[in-house]
């Protein structure tokens, strides 16, 4: 850190930034539309223009207009942003880039958080002198969450340069040339990347904006905010979350340095607007001779008070989409014997060897921000731009980190050279990016080596590039053979190459590939100690919940299944969507109860004893452990009950704390967060210092609170103006560090990572990110630690053939907003089609009976199955690829064989 004269005050500086990023994190505030810290500066804008003052060649003290985001910085540099020359310079270059921009700020969704807001104000543009015909376009569609409206833009070229370069999207584009530039696509469709939502951010203007905030539109300065974290996969992206009068509004990106920076995916800024779906359980629900009762609170527990103190015994399922304080509430309640992790038993096997792998510390688990520095990565399994879209954007900047290793002397470029300059350098020929998967990927234009094949023969892959890393003999066969030569390359590259990656997506949880994966991490830690592995699981917190318990659920069922008069408490888990329906029935019909704890209106809510509504993600406090072992905490953004009186929805360690207190009339130890946390720590050794992974309920910051509401929210009394709320009180949250209310410490963003939004004096756009240092955002605590040593046993692994050829073995394949169960609510989504797409090797065209559009039926489980048949040209024959958990598909079904079936 050196120090930099800015209108002759000194600043500290950091001389890895330019000094536009500089002067905005010493709240030095210079406008600016084309720089952004992820994609670099380009200088086209003109209007981040400053005086710099120098000494040429000669000696003479001389001053020039620059642009910052250009400018490197230098020991006592000395620059002026508010002198005379350069403001009007900027008032004049934002008065051109204004001529045709139209009056819409009253009605525009970007109004209040707008960029262009911002610099307008700070540039001093007041009043118009253009008063011509102004140039206009015709908007495209974009697709169901984005809107286009073009004729805001001013040409900053951020879309395309996010889309295009940095995310590598093949369907976005400018066009045209001079001052009538055109940015969108060739035509109207669907934008095809799964970060396409960026474009509402990244945008300093509202040329996009968020189609499903515009149906239940309020201002930014209007509703309530709370940090969160993003519960569709395994990554925990750092997002903020908006409500207004009990309705969610939207989703947008909150900076971590560690995990998803400026940008996350659009499953986790569009897929939560299940909570505004009517049909969402608000009330307890009684079910009693194939009649459903509704209860009230009091009721529902002395219900389920009758209903346990009757049982022999009480099982609890816990489960991966659920916290840790709802999992260890039930597991404190049951006990640890009678607690199982909710997954299936291949899923629940595979997650245990992963934990146990992690839990010896066998190898570096590399954050997002880290894996963008490896130079060869290996993706095993399942497309991981479905799986965990934002682990492959940074999977696509490593590519582009090339230039790196071409050793090209950046100390005489800009630190924040522009990505699209990085991107002419990469070609595939560079790319060391190998993948296995059992079909296409959206990776194939950026990997060297794609290998297509079932798991058997991708744990074959890895069972030979082990043996010949590790130098062992082997057998040599054919399948080695016809593989030798990709084999020998990789296993050079692993050799060769600074920091090597290995990725498993093990959502298909096939237990011999994991086996094999560890098999080769554990050969290549041998020879090169910066190897780095990432296991994606099947849900946000899968670590946390095979920490808890190593019992699958087909072994809980099992004691259900034997015996009678057994209680089951089962929490976010849907067991029609898991087992068979055969299964479930004769569990039932040993006069088993089952009481239910969901968000969401599941078959198992519907059919099952005792079903208690209960908040969901967005609604509670809690804590969960991604892929890298890192403990983070989200708040809850409102209550229900606020808002609506029929709503008796409780969090479910709550629900399970009252029934405790009616059938021991005690106490629960589980009576409160705090408590929760520190009962699970002091029994589960391994969740040690996750009370600190944000600061407690009573933090304070000068004896206040944390404000949700912006100090411009006004109108409190009149929005709750009705018969019902006109006397109620703000409600008190006392789980969290937050006030649901404007009141409270206003200059927290410097103090504290978990911003419930983000603000700062004159900018009130996301752009505001920029002016905040960004040293503090780097939340949670990670509860495994790495080591060199190598404690792990080799897995013994079994090779199987899994079809005859007059057979089907199923597979998933997976699709962004159909890939897990909460996503699929998503009531944009159509999924009213009674033919379920299914995929089958494109082999099968040589044979009369299969033609385009040919509809497979079935029968399994005494259920009927009608696919509309598509070819794919890299799935192996004898395999059909079902979108497994859509479509009332259960999960069991995946891997089963379908031995009888009919083509029509």
């Amino acid at each position: 850190m050196v120090t930099m004269l800015i209108d002759e005050k000194r600043y500290k500086i950091d001389l890895s930034k330019n000094v536009l990023q500089n002067c905005l994190e010493n709240n030095v505030n210079i406008p600016y539309f084309c720089w952004h810290p992820s994609l670099g500066s380009v200088g086209s804008c003109r209007q981040c223009a400053i005086s710099h003052k120098f000494v040429d060649i000669n000696g003479i003290v001389k001053t020039r207009i620059v642009m910052s985001c250009m400018l490197n910085p230098e020991k006592d540099m000395k620059i002026y942003v508010n002198d005379n020359e350069s403001y009007k310079f900027r008032k004049s270059i934002l008065e051109l880039l204004m001529l045709h921009h139209p009056h819409d700020c009253p009605i525009c969704p970007e109004g209040g958080s707008c960029h262009l807001q911002d610099v307008t104000m700070m540039s001093g543009h007041h009043t118009r002198k253009y008063r011509y015909s102004k140039r206009t376009y015709k908007n495209q569609y974009l697709g169901k969450f984005i809107s286009h409206e073009m004729n805001r833009c001013i040409s900053c070229y951020r879309c395309v340069r996010f889309y295009k370069d940095y995310a590598d999207g093949k369907d976005f584009d400018v066009y045209g040339l001079s001052n009538s530039l055109y940015f969108g696509r060739v035509e109207d469709g669907n934008l095809e990347s799964e970060h396409s939502g960026n474009l509402i951010e990244i945008c300093p203007t509202g040329v996009f904006t968020d189609k499903l905030h515009n149906k239940n539109y309020s201002r930014k300065i209007d509703m309530n905010h709370t940090p969160s974290v993003c519960n569709f996969c395994s990554v925990g992206c750092n997002i903020i979350i908006s409500e207004r009068l009990g309705i969610f509004r939207k989703v947008e990106n909150r900076y971590h340095g560690n995990i998803n920076g400026h940008f996350i995916c659009d499953l986790g800024r569009f897929g939560n607007h299940f909570i505004n779906d009517k049909k969402i359980p608000l009330y307890p629900i009684l079910l009693k001779k194939n009649k459903k009762f509704k209860l009230n609170k009091k009721e529902a527990i002395n219900e389920a008070k009758k209903i346990l103190s009757k049982s022999k015994k009480i099982l609890g399922i816990g489960s991966y989409r659920s916290s840790i304080e709802n999992n260890f509430s039930l597991l404190n309640f049951v006990g640890k014997k009678n607690f199982s992790n909710g997954m299936i038993k291949t899923e629940s096997k595979c997650n245990n060897i992963i934990t146990n792998f992690l839990k010896k510390n066998c190898s570096n688990v590399p954050t997002l921000k880290e894996v963008e520095n490896y130079d060869s990565i290996i993706i095993i399994g399942q497309d991981i731009t479905i799986t965990a879209p934002r682990m492959s954007l940074s999977v696509r900047q490593s590519v582009k980190n090339i230039v790196n290793k071409k050793k090209i002397n950046f100390k005489k470029i800009c630190s924040s050279l522009n990505i699209s300059y990085k991107n002419k350098i990469f070609s595939k020929n560079n790319s060391s990016i190998f993948v296995l998967s059992n079909d296409s990927t959206k990776l194939e234009d950026i990997s060297k080596i794609n290998y297509y094949s079932d798991y058997v023969g991708q744990t074959k892959f890895l069972f030979f590039l082990e043996k010949t890393i590790s130098k062992k003999k082997f057998k040599k066969c054919n399948f080695f053979i016809s593989i030798k030569e990709k084999i020998l390359y990789i296993a050079k590259i692993l050799e060769l190459c600074e920091k090597p990656l290995i990725i498993l997506s093990f959502h298909d949880n096939d237990l011999n590939l994991t086996k094999s994966c560890i098999n080769l991490i554990s050969s290549v830690k041998k020879i090169n100690s910066n190897l780095g592995s990432i296991f994606l699981t099947s849900g946000p917190n899968s670590i946390s919940t095979s920490i808890m318990s190593k019992i699958s659920l087909d072994d809980i069922l099992k004691t259900a299944y034997r015996e009678r008069n057994i209680s089951i408490i089962l929490i976010e888990n849907d067991l029609y969507r898991l087992i068979s329906k055969n299964i479930i029935e004769k569990i039932l019909k040993k006069n088993n109860k089952i009481i239910v704890l969901d968000y969401i209106n599941t078959n198992s809510m519907k059919k099952f004893t005792l079903s208690l509504p209960i908040n969901s993600f967005l609604e509670r406090t809690g804590t969960i452990v991604n892929y890298e072992g890192r403990a983070q905490k989200y708040f809850k953004l409102f209550d229900k009950k606020y808002y609506n009186k029929l709503s008796i929805r409780m969090d479910a360690w709550k629900w399970i704390s009252k029934i405790y207190y009616k059938i021991k009339k005690k106490k629960s130890r589980c009576n409160n967060l705090n408590n929760i946390i520190n009962l699970c720590i002091k029994d589960i050794p391994d969740f040690e210092g996750i009370q600190n992974t944000s600061p407690r309920y009573n933090f304070k910051i000068s004896g206040q609170k944390i404000p949700r509401y912006t100090n411009r929210a006004s109108g409190r009394t009149i929005l709750r103006n009705s018969k019902e709320d006109f006397k109620k009180d703000i409600i008190y949250d006392s789980d969290t560090m937050f006030s649901t209310s404007m009141e409270g410490y206003k200059n927290f963003n410097n103090k504290i990572s978990h911003i419930p939004f983000v603000w700062n004096p004159g900018i009130n756009s996301p752009q505001a990110w920029n002016n905040i240092p960004k040293k503090n955002f780097f939340s949670g605590k990670k509860i495994f630690r790495t080591t060199k040593k190598i404690s792990i046993k080799p897995n013994k692994i079994f090779f199987y053939e899994n079809f005859n050829k007059n057979e089907f073995v199923v597979t998933r394949y997976n699709s962004l907003f159909e890939n897990e169960e909460i996503s699929q609510l998503h009531n944009v989504l159509d999924k009213k089609n009674d033919l379920i797409p299914g995929f089958i090797s494109f082999k099968y065209k040589n044979f009369s009976k299969f033609k385009k559009n040919s509809i497979l039926l079935f029968r399994f489980n005494s259920k009927n199955f009608k696919i509309m048949l598509y070819f794919s040209k890299f799935l192996k024959y004898g395999y059909i690829s079902l979108p497994i958990g859509l479509y009332k598909i259960p999960l069991f079904l995946n891997g089963c064989k379908i031995k009888k079936f009919k083509i029509i």
